[in-house]
């Protein structure tokens, strides 16, 4: 794909731990997508993917939509895409910037490393407002009965 490709990636846990789950949104171009434009389909997602996780920790949520969105630009064949995430945490530790403490992050700290060398993503720390669209597909996953 010649376009760039934006995915935006967000966790949720209800609790922390308590019900988790994620979302995930991904755009071709450079326009910055605003949620108004997602709900009234103005811009088309390539794919979305919204998902319960049971009782995780918000972070563990975060790295749960870092991992799908990898799996599944393997599996669409798109190379360096650009994720975005509100989390500095999983960002920073995934450029590196953060040590990796937690032992319930250690094994999705890896298996995203992994994805990553294959996929090759920009990884991009917005603030929570910049990133409404996956954090909708968070919420409204843990919303649905």
């Amino acid at each position: 794909m010649s376009e760039p490709i934006n995915i935006y990636c967000d966790g949720a846990s209800r609790g922390n731990p308590g019900p988790a789950s994620f979302g995930v949104a991904a755009f071709s171009g450079n326009e910055d997508v605003s949620l108004g434009r997602f709900k009234n389909d103005e811009k088309t997602a390539l794919f979305t993917i919204e998902q319960k996780l049971g009782n995780r920790t918000n972070n563990e949520a975060e790295y749960a939509a870092i991992l799908a969105a990898l799996n599944k630009c393997i599996e669409l064949k798109i190379e360096a895409p650009r994720l975005i995430s509100d989390s500095e945490l999983v960002i920073r530790q995934l450029q590196g910037r953060y040590k990796v403490k937690g032992e319930n992050l250690k094994g999705p700290y890896a298996e995203a490393l992994r994805l990553a060398a294959v996929v090759k993503p920009q990884l991009v720390h917005v603030p929570r407002e910049k990133n409404q669209i996956a954090d909708f597909l968070a919420n409204r996953a843990l919303d649905t009965p």
